[in-house]
């Protein structure tokens, strides 16, 4: 038998789920209530569990709490700001739980505004670790060589087209690094591929962690790498290869328990002045080109391209 409610009998039961806040509490989603100052004034069940905070430690703290960092805090004011003036989107931010892991969680405000009250803004939270993880996972294997975790070919020509359009429009100079193994078929040879891969991997640690955090660092392809030098003149990019080149010329790869190899690199440098600013791709073929005169010249070496 079919059974219907009154439009009485559902008011009812209207007044007993908003009377005593079942919907609030038992959400699945964690949410939270904030005044005008950002003080967090109400919690659910779901917050307390996403967060690790009782309701008595975080009723009355500033949303500062659960931030990872003042900068973010005031970082996040902006989206307070649009929710009280009725833009209502989602963002992806960081968090901080109360044992102060930093998470990442979908948030979404919404202005609870009743009539002659304050204007108050409830929170909903949505946890997004894994996929955003998961996400920044695919982008890393789209932009890295495996082998060596420097960026890829691909990803370091976007990267530096962007570098050189803004050399364009500001007038400023970059340069470019060419480096190459000096005489790697002859270490496969000796000591086999998987030695060869070891060096490689020795060589890509010394041009990332002896360069500047600006620099964009390349592996080209086989033992090949370039290395992108926004604002950097001529001179400067000599010293830094050269020191590259130094601190190559005296490392050492472990093969075994007592044995170690050395090798060199040779390296071409290749600089677009204000009056010359050719596309990437042409001062990569420079810096090849300066990079061949060092393998001629001797190896283990830096040449400079010039017209």
């Amino acid at each position: 038998m079919k059974i219907e409610l009154s439009k009485s009998e559902v008011k009812a039961y209207e007044e007993i789920i908003f009377d005593d806040n079942l919907l609030f509490e038992l959400n699945a989603i964690p949410q939270m209530v904030v005044n005008k100052d950002r003080v967090i004034v109400r919690v659910n069940k779901k917050f307390t569990k996403l967060f690790g905070y009782s309701s008595d430690e975080i009723l009355g703290k500033q949303t500062a709490t659960l931030t990872p960092s003042l900068e973010k805090f005031q970082e996040y004011a902006q989206y307070f700001v649009h929710t009280k003036e009725g833009i209502i989107k989602s963002e992806e931010l960081e968090y901080k739980k109360k044992d102060a892991t930093i998470f990442w969680v979908k948030l979404e405000g919404n202005p609870i505004n009743k009539s002659g009250r304050e204007l108050l803004i409830l929170w909903s939270f949505i946890d997004i670790t894994k996929e955003v993880y998961y996400r920044k996972e695919l982008e890393l294997l789209a932009s890295t060589d495996p082998m060596t975790k420097l960026y890829n070919r691909r990803y370091f020509s976007e990267l530096a087209t962007t570098v050189v359009q803004l050399a364009k429009r500001s007038g400023l100079v970059y340069s470019v690094i060419m480096v190459d193994i000096d005489k790697f078929k002859r270490i496969n040879d000796t000591y086999g591929h998987t030695i060869g891969d070891e060096v490689i991997i020795a060589l890509s640690k010394v041009l990332k962690y002896n360069g500047r955090e600006s620099d964009i660092v390349s592996r080209w392809g086989g033992e090949e790498f370039v290395i992108l030098l926004p604002q950097t003149k001529q001179n400067s990019a000599m010293e830094i290869a050269e020191k590259l080149r130094k601190n190559v010329e005296v490392l050492h790869v472990v093969i075994g328990d007592d044995k170690k190899i050395s090798f060199t690199i040779s390296l071409g440098v290749a600089t677009v002045h204000l009056q010359n600013c050719f596309d990437v791709e042409d001062v990569i073929n420079n810096a090849d080109k300066a990079l061949y005169f060092a393998k001629e010249g001797g190896r283990n070496r830096v040449e400079v391209f010039t017209q």
